[in-house]
């Protein structure tokens, strides 16, 4: 079980995030949702400590995460950013770096066995030998999202992996992340701005709006309400071969 409670950030006297609370099962893969600069990649990068929070907690399995030193939270939780460095590694060195936390002297065969199986699980094969500066974007985003995978983390967050990635790829990826997340019993935190996506593949859902929780739930809570009360425009949502689906209906903005 990760909790977050009570979570609140601020920049100078702009308060970004304010009082965050909510729990989140390993093996769940919920979307963090909303409008830009409602707050989501800030809340992450709380829970990761890349950011202190002014106040709250971060709790994996009753410890806080905010207390530990950072091998062990690298053992317990992987982040996966927007946007990454490009550095003269080969993926498989990448990948592989993913396990630092868990390497003393030298990677171990189990080592190379679970990077390996991380470059599989994004389809990164014949990838192994590129070096990341040859890599396009989509690409460079997989070899970051194996990564986190080498780590085994106990929790995943994901700031907006599908980003720079074609149709088809963010389908897939998104994909692969959920049904990791409940083979391997990971809890994944993602931020994503595609409704869509987050509907079909994700279990849970918050949104948050001004830097608090406006809602935060299951596929119950994605109700043309809900989205209009967020997005501030109107949406319909349907029901398609048994998934909902969002269409947006930006009568109400002022562009063509």
């Amino acid at each position: 079980m990760i909790s977050v409670k009570n979570l609140s950030f601020s920049y100078g006297q702009k308060k970004i995030l304010d009082d965050i609370s909510f729990e989140i099962e390993q093996g769940t893969c919920m979307a963090v949702l909303g409008n830009n600069g409602a707050g989501k990649s800030t809340m992450i990068k709380c829970m990761n400590k890349i950011l202190s929070p002014k106040e709250g907690a971060v709790y994996i399995n009753g410890t806080d995460i905010l207390k530990m030193d950072i091998v062990t939270l690298a053992k317990n939780m992987a982040y996966v950013a927007q946007k990454n460095e490009i550095s003269k590694y080969t993926v498989y060195d990448a990948v592989l770096l993913g396990r630092k936390p868990y390497i003393k002297w030298d990677a171990s065969e189990n080592d190379h066995k679970i990077v390996k199986e991380a470059i599989k699980s994004m389809e990164l094969e014949k990838y192994e030998l590129r070096y990341l500066d040859e890599l396009s974007g989509g690409e460079m985003q997989k070899v970051m999202l194996a990564r986190a995978l080498a780590q085994e983390p106990k929790m995943l967050l994901l700031d907006e992996p599908t980003s720079s990635l074609d149709p088809r790829n963010q389908y897939s990826v998104m994909r692969r992340i959920c049904r990791i997340s409940k083979e391997e019993n990971i809890a994944v935190v993602v931020v994503i701005h595609d409704l869509n996506l987050a509907m079909r593949y994700c279990d849970k859902f918050m949104f948050l709006k001004n830097g608090k929780i406006f809602a935060c739930g299951g596929q119950e809570i994605m109700t043309k309400e809900c989205l209009e009360a967020v997005y501030e425009m109107s949406f319909d949502v349907l029901d398609y071969n048994g998934t909902k689906i969002s269409i947006p209906c930006p009568s109400n903005i002022d562009w063509k």
